[in-house]
């Protein structure tokens, strides 16, 4: 099983419908992920959402260095 933790705290997240995707920010560290539960409001998990190969924004991998 796959364990989702919070980019934002490092808690683990135990309602993953509730996960906010975002860009990546070159200006934040992520969090060391923990065994606590994720206390935010919104669960912050930086990429894109499941089912999607990339996120605005992102780069897309086949394109590099091109």
């Amino acid at each position: 099983m796959i364990e989702i933790h919070c980019h934002d705290c490092g808690g683990f997240i135990s309602e993953p419908e509730r996960i906010s995707f975002r860009l990546p920010s070159s200006t934040r560290s992520l969090a060391v992920p923990h065994s606590a539960l994720c206390t935010c409001a919104l669960p912050v998990v930086y990429g894109p959402p499941p089912g999607y190969l990339s996120s605005p924004g992102m780069e897309n991998p086949d394109r590099r260095g091109t």
